[in-house]
């Protein structure tokens, strides 16, 4: 059976030809389709079929004759270990300067796509909604995008009656280098090698992930690296339930095991002495929920590095 998944932009074939905007919603207007062009990744959005289990989601828009555009979607299946891609076209509706698109993939059939906010200064983010409250993406330029405007976003599409708390955080943890077109396209994957990657589930946080649900900021220092190298794992030693398993010349790992359960969770240090950076990363070993301990766990270390002048 042909696989029905998208990436970022909309077809649904059991909604044939329902391209309307959703009672309520209204696209941007002063929309200006040849900024829009270019690549796109997706940041967050709302489960559906023809995307589930897909990761390191974008789009890539580029012109056509008459007007139209071409879009090229790609994502990578974790469970298959595959890349998808598929082609399509898409054509604004009606007023070219609204934020309002019809996107085909198969055919004749077309959904609606409909820019519902977007950053008229840089075109660095947009929110898209389908023909119904159902189908919502947040995409931006980059593979992550700043606490504030991820927030408002999702807050704006809350007021706006979009069920917000379903949202999925997409996963950027892999590179892609297309070897072929068609919609089962296979590509060539590089996952970063410098920490071990977050899992789907919220119980980890990275200094690495590309997504908000995990990402969390790197330690920045000055000075000499071994220093900073020292007082680092003089801190995890001092802490309770805390130990050193791995300790190289750029790289620390530990384990912290909680007092009551014995819940193992791992950290571990990446230490980018070019740029003075310790790209960090603290993870449950098991579970789904970490309530917060891993982020509390790391801005602990920040805060204790902070208070001897390393940072």
């Amino acid at each position: 059976m042909k696989s029905m998944w998208l990436g970022v932009v909309l077809v649904i074939t059991t909604v044939l030809g329902c391209t309307g905007v959703p009672k309520g919603l209204q696209p941007v207007s002063g929309f200006d389709a040849d900024r829009y062009l270019g690549k796109w990744y997706e940041i967050a959005r709302l489960d559906h079929s023809f995307e589930r289990n897909l990761s390191n989601v974008s789009a890539e828009y580029s012109p056509l004759e008459g007007g139209a555009i071409k879009v090229v979607n790609r994502g990578y299946n974790g469970e298959t270990g595959e890349w998808k891609q598929i082609e399509g076209t898409a054509r604004l509706i009606g007023d070219r300067t609204v934020g309002s698109l019809k996107v085909s993939f198969f055919g004749p059939f077309y959904g609606g796509y409909h820019i519902i906010a977007l950053d008229k200064v840089d075109y660095s983010y947009a929110m898209v909604a389908g023909p119904s409250r159902s189908y919502l993406w947040i995409l931006s330029r980059s593979t992550s995008l700043n606490r504030e405007t991820y927030k408002r976003l999702v807050d704006s599409a809350a007021e706006l009656g979009f069920d917000t708390t379903k949202l999925i955080d997409v996963q950027h943890d892999r590179m892609t280098n297309p070897q072929s077109s068609g919609e089962k396209a296979k590509m060539a994957s590089n996952p970063k090698i410098i920490l071990t990657p977050c899992p789907q589930s919220p119980n980890c946080v990275s200094s690495l992930a590309e997504n908000n649900r995990h990402y969390i900021a790197p330690i920045r220092y000055g000075g000499d690296d071994a220093k900073v190298r020292y007082e680092i794992l003089s801190i995890i030693n001092s802490l309770k339930g805390a130990r050193v398993t791995v300790s190289k010349d750029e790289y620390i790992h530990a384990e912290f095991v909680s007092s009551i359960f014995k819940f193992v969770d791992d950290v571990e240090f990446y230490f980018d002495s070019a740029e003075k950076l310790v790209q960090v990363k603290s993870a449950s070993r098991k579970g789904y929920y970490d309530w917060g301990v891993n982020r509390r766990r790391i801005e602990k270390i920040r805060n204790l590095l902070n208070q001897k002048e390393i940072i």
